[in-house]
């Protein structure tokens, strides 16, 4: 999970960030990232669609109010979580206009932070994940099939699009893609969506498209084992035991 905390308060700031953490690892979320603001300009310089699954915002921050970076965030992304961390209600009712997922009371407590995020639907976060490519382009990573290198470029497979040519080394589509948690390498010049596999063989792997790509000897095991914790990982949360 990817959070922004914007806040001009540095203790709270820290302190909201270490219930956080402790939150996510309790639910079984090893690879969150916190990125922290002491502003709400410093935040929308860097900010962009796709980039945060969660904001949280303190109202009363400098010359911008977290209500007013609020309305800018909702103007060019729809699917982000935007949560209030503040000391009044004063903006209560208004916060329903950017349709603000919570409202978190100041002084922050471990237990507040923790009914927070059981409010969220995680796995819907999850799947409304969107990445920025080099080029421009926003794609859903749920859609995406595999990724397949050729001369320099790569092509993005998707179930609803085809394939997306983009022109970006094998390494960095790798970084940029493995890092989410649910995609792997079956053999040099291919990266593998793991919700799209639905079979893995000795040596390949079939997708639900119907695609079959080889699973060579090298890498036969890192697949294997990393495709198993995910389906592990994937039951217990639809069983309810993380």
């Amino acid at each position: 999970m990817r959070i922004a905390l914007v806040d001009d308060e540095k203790t709270q700031k820290e302190l909201l960030k270490t219930y956080i953490g402790k939150e996510l690892s309790s639910l079984g979320d090893k690879g969150y990232k916190i990125s922290e603001f002491d502003s709400g300009e410093s935040f929308l310089e860097s900010f962009k669609e796709g980039l945060f699954d969660l904001i949280i915002l303190d109202i009363y921050m400098g010359k911008l109010t977290g209500m007013e970076v609020a309305y800018r965030v909702r103007a060019v992304d729809e699917h982000v979580i935007i949560a209030f961390c503040t000391s009044s209600n004063e903006f209560a009712s208004e916060s329903y206009e950017v349709n603000a997922k919570h409202y978190l009371r100041k002084p922050i407590t471990e237990e507040s932070v923790s009914k927070m995020f059981r409010r969220f639907d995680l796995d819907l976060i999850e799947k409304n994940r969107v990445i920025n490519l080099p080029d421009g382009k926003s794609i859903m990573l749920r859609k995406v099939l595999y990724t397949e290198y050729s001369n320099h470029n790569v092509c993005i497979y998707s179930a609803d699009e085809g394939c997306h040519r983009i022109r970006i080394s094998q390494g960095s589509i790798e970084e940029l893609l493995t890092a989410h948690g649910h995609f792997c390498s079956p053999y040099k010049g291919t990266v593998v969506n793991f919700y799209a596999v639905e079979f893995v063989s000795e040596d390949s792997v079939k997708l639900t498209d119907g695609t079959v790509l080889p699973l060579t000897r090298r890498r036969q095991k890192e697949f294997k084992d990393a495709y198993t914790k995910f389906r592990f990982n994937r039951m217990r949360k639809e069983t309810g035991t993380i």
